[in-house]
């Protein structure tokens, strides 16, 4: 198994490697670049079209694994490919990719997210145990709730972390390794092999896309890793005990995680503010509750800027949430004492919390005026019902 994982990450690594920069190339050709303003931190036309790379480097490791473990493992009837993923995963990098070429409205690509995790649901990709007391399982249309809320929500989760120049590939390689290891644990070996090749995939196009980015995920790579993490996370712990399994996922990707809750809640806070000076409140933030999917600059990447944190920095601040959050997994999984898992927990969140009100301060008292500009992006339009966004602005973020 360890050769396996190495020759898997190794083809991963070595093919997105090899196809970044011609995927580069392909982007000025086709005009595929995210042009600097507005929220948006780079200075200059950045090639957005990464996912591709990614995707293909990813499909070539996994097919590797697949291919060896046939000549190798069949008597143990290790199976490390999975048809339904991939098919699953496939087409949602290519509804990514058709954002990132021509634009999608947001309803398009959560339909989407949707008909692939109901897909994968019925391939066998289930959250089927989410009780914490005897650990009976789920029935069928609670399980296919859970699964389908569980794979949309870090779906679009990783694709709002995908704002700073390495941020979402290096954030979803943490999240893969660890899975990876969790995994290994529980002997879901499938799992594994993806994560692997995952890996291989983000080390090899981190080269380019780390601080100063040279191509940035795009949709089509930020929905696909959020994609694949979601399956993985979900299926690598089944095998750990009932409050174990509900919390290590959580854990694992509880960066993107808190950043989307915290989006959700500043976008609908904004709207029923906004909502208040109208003579129906209600019908007012029905009409306008699409803006909960529109993009702002206030997520936790852009305060860490706001604050004076240099584009690196903050990309490293972020890294250590996540190197922690991995952490505190880790305990639940390998310590049999879940009391210290749990007090690891508390001081996480506790710290957690304490960074973010002090970020928020800080970025407040700057806002008003003692040393920098505020956020341009915070506030909706203020013809709300007449104002449509270009087919490029309506993504998720």
């Amino acid at each position: 198994m360890i050769y396996l994982g190495i020759v898997s990450m190794i083809v991963a690594m070595g093919v997105t490697s090899v196809l970044t920069p011609s995927v580069i190339r392909l982007a000025h050709r086709l005009g595929a670049m995210d042009l600097p303003g507005g929220r948006k931190v780079h200075g200059g036309p950045i090639p957005r079209i990464g996912g591709i790379a990614v995707y293909f480097g990813f499909v070539a490791g996994l097919a590797s694994a697949a291919f060896l473990a046939g000549f190798l493992l069949e008597p143990i009837h290790v199976h490390v490919y999975w048809p339904g993923l991939v098919i699953a995963a496939s087409v949602i990098f290519l509804v990514g990719l058709a954002d990132d070429l021509w634009g999608l409205r947001y309803y398009w690509k959560f339909a989407a997210q949707i008909a692939c995790a109901v897909y994968v649901w019925y391939s066998g990709f289930q959250v089927d145990t989410m009780s914490f007391g005897g650990g009976q399982e789920l029935v069928w249309w609670a399980s296919l709730t859970i699964t389908v809320l569980w794979i949309v929500g870090i779906t679009n989760a990783v694709n709002l972390i995908d704002g700073l120049d390495g941020l979402a590939a290096g954030t979803a390689l943490i999240t893969t390794l660890a899975t990876a290891v969790i995994a290994f644990k529980m002997g879901n070996l499938g799992v594994v092999a993806a994560c692997v090749a995952l890996a291989g995939s983000l080390l090899g196009f981190l080269r380019y896309n780390f601080s100063p980015a040279q191509i940035f995920l795009g949709d089509s790579g930020s929905m696909f890793l959020g994609f694949v993490l979601a399956v993985a996370s979900a299926r690598g712990s089944q095998k750990l005990p009932t409050v174990v399994v509900v919390l290590v996922p959580l854990l694992v990707l509880a960066l993107p995680l808190i950043d989307t809750g915290l989006a959700v809640i500043r976008r609908l806070y904004r709207l029923s503010r906004r909502g208040r000076q109208s003579d129906r409140m209600a019908r007012y933030v029905l009409r306008n509750l699409n803006h909960v999917f529109l993009p702002d600059r206030d997520h936790i990447h852009h305060r860490l800027i706001d604050s004076g944190l240099s584009h690196r920095g903050a990309v490293l601040i972020l890294y250590s949430v996540g190197l922690a959050s991995a952490l505190v997994a880790f305990v639940l999984t390998f310590v049999n004492s879940r009391e210290i898992g749990f007090l690891l927990l508390g001081i996480l969140v506790g710290t957690m919390a304490a960074l973010l009100a002090v970020l928020y301060f800080r970025v407040r008292r700057i806002d008003r005026g003692v040393g920098g500009t505020a956020s341009p992006d915070s506030e909706p339009p203020t013809d709300d019902d007449a104002w449509e966004p270009p087919p490029r602005q309506a993504s998720t973020r």
